[in-house]
């Protein structure tokens, strides 16, 4: 991990303000010097403590945007990370026999090598979602195409904010 660019930003900025209160320093002497040489004209210049106020709530300011912007950005790129990033639990298979199948719904039994939470009857409606996918073998097929008794597994892919999708129903017995 190489060191956090905005530490340099952060640090330009400071020489900036540095540099900028020092040449005003500078040349705020010179004025002077010229205005108790010369009592003629007398020009105004802003006292150099006045400079270093505003220079000070300007870094101050954009110090501030920096570190906003930066932890926006880190915590955003956290995020994203975050959400792509699945636990074991996020994504559960298991088999059943088909009791029932409808329109774009299917009635399900879970059999008994399942976990005790998948065992049962099951219902899924609006499965003909456009990430739900019905396979035999290696190629797409019609929920229409699966029959009351055949053996499938079903994936279940449940998303980060904890809604429980059918992400694939694979048929597992052919009846030929």
């Amino acid at each position: 991990m190489g060191f956090p660019i905005y530490f340099l930003i952060l640090f330009a900025i400071l020489m900036i303000l540095v540099a900028t209160v020092v040449v005003y320093f500078q040349v705020y002497k010179r004025h002077i010097n010229k205005a108790l040489r010369a009592t003629e004209g007398k020009r105004k210049m802003v006292p150099p403590n006045k400079v270093a106020i505003v220079m000070t709530i300007i870094v101050l300011l954009t110090g501030i945007l920096i570190s906003y912007y930066v932890g926006y950005m880190n915590a955003y790129k956290d995020y994203e990370e975050d959400a792509w990033e699945l636990s074991h639990s996020d994504i559960q298979t298991f088999y059943a026999e088909v009791k029932e199948v409808g329109e774009n719904s299917i009635l399900v039994d879970g059999i008994f090598l399942n976990d005790e939470n998948y065992r049962g009857e099951f219902q899924y409606d609006d499965i003909l979602e456009e990430f739900s996918r019905i396979y035999q073998q290696d190629t797409v097929i019609q929920l229409s195409d699966l029959s009351e008794g055949d053996l499938v597994s079903i994936t279940l892919f449940t998303d980060r904010t904890g809604i429980t999708n059918i992400f694939k129903i694979q048929l597992l017995a052919d009846e030929e």
